[in-house]
């Protein structure tokens, strides 16, 4: 007889141009039995996108709904969700679940944040927003703000070496993943 693995869900938060995506595909590919959900990607699925915002040059997202869909979709059904792994910039459109067992907020310099997002060909006034918000831990912060403080956890991703050290260090750290482990640790 066999039995599936619960796995953790997770979710990968920070500031645009930080390497969220990049990680999340990583580790889904690493692990098939993980689900990747891109917060950006459903809220145009399912057609959450309020307008768009000419002075910060973005789509505006119906928090509400996202955070909604999720609930019902995932959170609030009957045999809870394993192997989540969900991307989006703010941890705070997740809904506070005992379902979410990690909070990966990743960090970035402002140099190789700059880097990056000038890449994108983001704007110099898009560039600065993020700059600001990188300094100013805004993603972290939220994160602090929506869930307990003892399942999240701050990594940098500047370097190649930074991004293999993450996917490896997470990789472990799904695969050793226990549901009993929090009940152990109270």
């Amino acid at each position: 007889m066999s039995s599936t693995k619960q796995l953790p869900n997770i979710v990968i938060c920070g500031t645009p141009g930080v390497g969220k995506s990049r990680l999340c595909q990583e580790l889904c590919s690493a692990n098939k039995s993980l689900t990747y959900l891109n917060i950006n990607d459903l809220a145009k699925q399912q057609k959450f996108l309020l307008e768009y915002d000419e002075e910060n040059e973005c789509q505006i997202l119906n928090d509400d709904a996202v955070h909604d869909y999720l609930d019902d979709e995932y959170f609030q059904k009957s045999s809870p969700p394993s192997g989540l792994i969900i991307d989006y910039h703010s941890a705070g459109i997740v809904p506070d679940s005992d379902h979410i067992h990690g909070v990966f907020v990743i960090r970035c310099s402002n140099d190789k944040l700059y880097e990056r997002l000038k890449k994108r060909n983001y704007s110099d006034k898009k560039i600065e927003q993020n700059i600001q918000s990188e300094i100013f831990q805004v993603c972290l912060d939220e994160a602090q703000e929506s869930f307990d403080e003892n399942i999240i956890h701050e990594i940098t991703n500047e370097t190649e070496d930074d991004f293999k050290k993450n996917v490896e260090n997470l990789t472990n750290w799904i695969n050793q993943w226990s549901p009993n482990a929090e009940e152990e640790n109270k």
